[in-house]
């Protein structure tokens, strides 16, 4: 479970001081630095700061919270930057096959890098509700689909 939450804190870009218990919301601030072609054409650093709790639940589930939380993404290439409160809510449920559901609702930021075989690699902003699922060693095993907006951060900050 553990190395799970590893791998959603880095597709979501979710940070926070996680343990096997409910934890009380963290004030975290963490940097990330992608190098050219990760995520992006060019080198990305991303910059999450604010509260942020994670759950794990009983049955292979997990939620993680972000109330307040904000990404700042820069493109290390041209300084070009952008900012966005991150407060959407995330689930999780491990499949008996080892395959994990996730559902994000609200405002999330999405990673899907190159090297987890992402039919979309890039940085996405998603706001409403979308699913997506991860082979248990962090390979997509479904690109993100659902309603609301979606913007391409790569493409906005080229």
């Amino acid at each position: 479970m553990k190395k799970l939450m590893v791998l959603c804190a880095l597709l979501f870009a979710v940070i926070a001081g996680m343990s096997p218990a409910a934890a009380a919301p963290t004030d975290a601030s963490q940097v990330l630095t992608f190098k050219a072609n990760q995520l992006c054409k060019y080198a990305v650093q991303l910059t999450v700061s604010g509260k942020s709790n994670v759950l794990v639940l009983p049955g292979d589930r997990f939620t993680v919270a972000s109330p307040g939380q904000r990404v700042t993404i820069t493109n290390l290439k041209t300084g070009e930057e952008a900012s966005f409160l991150i407060t959407g809510t995330t689930h999780g449920t491990v499949q008996a096959d080892g395959t994990t559901e996730i559902t994000v609702n609200g405002l999330n930021i999405v990673l899907n890098a190159r090297e987890a075989k992402s039919a979309r690699p890039g940085i996405f902003l998603l706001e409403g509700n979308f699913t997506f699922a991860l082979k248990p060693d962090g390979s997509e095993a479904r690109v993100f689909s659902g309603t609301g907006d979606v913007t391409d951060i790569c493409a906005l900050l080229a």
